[in-house]
């Protein structure tokens, strides 16, 4: 495996009540978890894994079939 294969990415996707949402993958963010840290918790967490910082956005999805599997929790959570 390469190098990028085992890159650690993080893209910060929001901020509720003083916590930092963030995405969070190894290799890409095509498959990556959310997740919802106070930022003392989120600085260590980054620094542990040596992460990458990733600041573009997500990208639209064009098709149904993108807007159907391109939902993630926290855009669902957003819209009840």
């Amino acid at each position: 495996m390469t190098a990028a294969a085992f890159r650690k990415l993080v893209r910060i996707t929001g901020e509720r009540n003083g916590i930092i949402e963030f995405e969070y993958g190894v290799g890409d963010l095509s498959l990556a978890i959310e997740l919802m840290l106070p930022p003392p918790a989120f600085e260590e967490f980054c620094r542990t894994n040596a992460v990458e910082l990733v600041t573009e956005k997500r990208a639209e999805a064009v098709t149904e079939e993108e807007r159907a599997m391109g939902w993630l929790p926290s855009d669902v959570q957003r819209r009840i």
